[in-house]
């Protein structure tokens, strides 16, 4: 049992020192390196299809002052889009994450509002517009008597992530190499009314396929431009 123990911490203390790096790397990226950097300039989020498929929004919901103060985004979208089944489409876009400002993740909001997790795992997702299926994270919360199905990554202009941390690692890569900070948090939520996941994760996938080209061609078709940032 103590070896068991002391191999524990370590992997504990592994873990504690990766995300210290990590936060380190980035305060070196932002504030130490020079400070030009491309910045793309979309069309808002609130032009984006409102009819997508067999998928017609029905109701769109402003972000709250308070919500909208915390995520600090750059541009949002909120929807519901009725079809198959009823979708819940998320959206925040970050221009640039210099300032420390990125996205948070769905896993961190959603027990704040009462959701308690029942499971969670990757998974892969074919899309169009990309050669190898893209990782989404697959995450079912409960309230009471609801069971809800979320699927949500991040993305950018020419990558998909799930995990977060890989993500936070990517986006040294991409600042480094690409002087690009750019991403987006995408989330859809559907509800489960039936005894097994699958028609609702169906559904949602059905949804995320039918969304994921006109979206990214509508956040990143233009090119971006080069700025100087405080």
């Amino acid at each position: 049992m103590p070896e068991w123990n002391s191999t524990l911490d370590f992997l504990r203390h592994k873990a504690a020192l990766v995300v210290a790096v990590l936060l380190g790397a980035e305060v070196l990226l932002f504030y130490a390196l020079p400070t030009k950097e491309k910045i793309p300039a979309p069309p808002p989020l609130d032009v984006f299809a409102t009819n997508i498929g067999p998928w017609a929004m029905v109701k769109e919901y402003p972000l709250a002052p308070d919500a909208a103060a915390l995520l600090k985004a750059d541009d949002t979208l909120s929807r519901d889009y009725q079809g198959p089944a009823l979708e819940e489409l998320f959206i925040a876009f970050f221009k640039s994450q210099r300032a420390g400002v990125t996205p948070h993740s769905p896993k961190m909001c959603l027990p704040a509002n009462g959701w308690e997790e029942e499971s969670s795992r990757i998974i892969s997702v074919n899309v169009p517009g990309e050669l190898s299926p893209i990782p989404v994270n697959r995450y079912i919360v409960e309230k009471e008597d609801q069971r809800k199905l979320v699927l949500y990554w991040f993305q950018n202009w020419h990558r998909a992530t799930a995990d977060e941390y890989l993500s936070r690692l990517y986006l040294i890569y991409d600042s480094i190499r690409y002087r690009r900070s750019d991403e987006a948090l995408i989330r859809v939520v559907t509800p489960i009314t039936s005894e097994t996941d699958s028609p609702a994760e169906e559904h949602a996938i059905q949804f995320l396929q039918a969304i994921y080209k006109p979206l990214k061609q509508q956040i990143w078709s233009i090119p971006p431009i080069s700025a100087i940032l405080p």
